[in-house]
């Protein structure tokens, strides 16, 4: 499994975040990317994902007019 570090690799890169190295620095001693570094970190917090700011809104490749025939529909069928 070459995706994965083992776990002396995970043990050192985290003595090396305790003890307050940088990402670049562990990069350099190591030679796992600081990417890789970071994903070990427990202390680092996700950034939030970026969501476009219509996307809730109105699903992509549906009309307006789709959408208003689909929301009648709906409406229609919950009537007794």
């Amino acid at each position: 499994m070459g995706n994965y570090l083992n776990m002396a690799d995970k043990q050192r890169i985290q003595a090396l975040l305790e003890l307050g190295w940088s990402y670049r620095r562990i990069q350099r001693e190591t030679g796992v990317h600081r990417d890789t570094v970071a994903r070990y970190d427990p202390k680092r917090t996700p950034k939030p994902a970026k969501v476009a700011a219509g996307s809730m809104a109105k699903p992509a490749g549906v009309s307006p007019a789709r959408q208003v025939a689909v929301s009648l529909i709906g409406i229609i069928s919950i009537k007794p």
